[in-house]
């Protein structure tokens, strides 16, 4: 049985469109009510974990943010119901908002939930996006370094991500040590 916790109501629109002539109409659920916050019951949905990452690992990055209420496991495909999605589900109750992207284990995963901060894909900040981002353009190494020294994060958790940052901080402290009249 999956526990889908909602205190929000939902209404039912109707839409009508029409393309090259072509007139197409349905109905669609709309979520109405005010975004979680931190403590309530919301479902998190966890991709791109490109099947190599276990629940047992998936549960160590959630746990940093709250507490997991349930099994967490991968999703069937909604039309195929004999194959899975790489998609994850489980019910948290949040003790601190979750990022968007987390390097999880060597994997860029995506996580989403109802109420979640935009996170900025330029300066990995949270709320703006990168079209409205005034930040020095930061990267994906620089996201995983920040992590890594402001949010007493297990550094097992990072994967290879530690193996590229710490090759990378090599590399830029060797590459400081030459001046431009300096060979290599």
């Amino acid at each position: 049985m999956i526990f889908r916790y909602s205190p929000f109501s939902y209404s039912l629109k109707t839409f009508t469109f029409k393309i090259r002539g072509d007139e197409f109409s349905g109905k669609i659920f709309i979520q109405q009510g005010p975004p979680p916050i931190l403590g309530d019951r919301i479902i998190v949905t966890i991709s791109k974990t490109g099947f190599s990452l276990t629940a047992d690992q998936l549960r160590n990055w959630l746990s940093l943010f709250g507490t997991i209420e349930g099994n967490l496991e991968y999703k069937h495909h909604p039309k195929l119901p004999t194959i899975k999605d790489d998609i994850c589900e489980v019910i948290m109750k949040l003790s601190r908002h979750i990022p968007a992207t987390l390097p999880a284990y060597g994997r860029k995963v995506q996580v989403h939930y109802r109420g979640q901060s935009i996170q900025c894909s330029k300066c990995y900040n949270l709320g703006h996006v990168r079209r409205l981002c005034t930040a020095e353009t930061s990267n994906w190494l620089g996201y995983v370094k920040q992590l890594l020294e402001t949010r007493n994060i297990p550094e097992s958790y990072f994967g290879v991500w530690l193996e590229h940052l710490r090759s990378h901080e090599a590399i830029v402290n060797e590459d400081s040590i030459f001046t431009p009249s300096q060979p290599r």
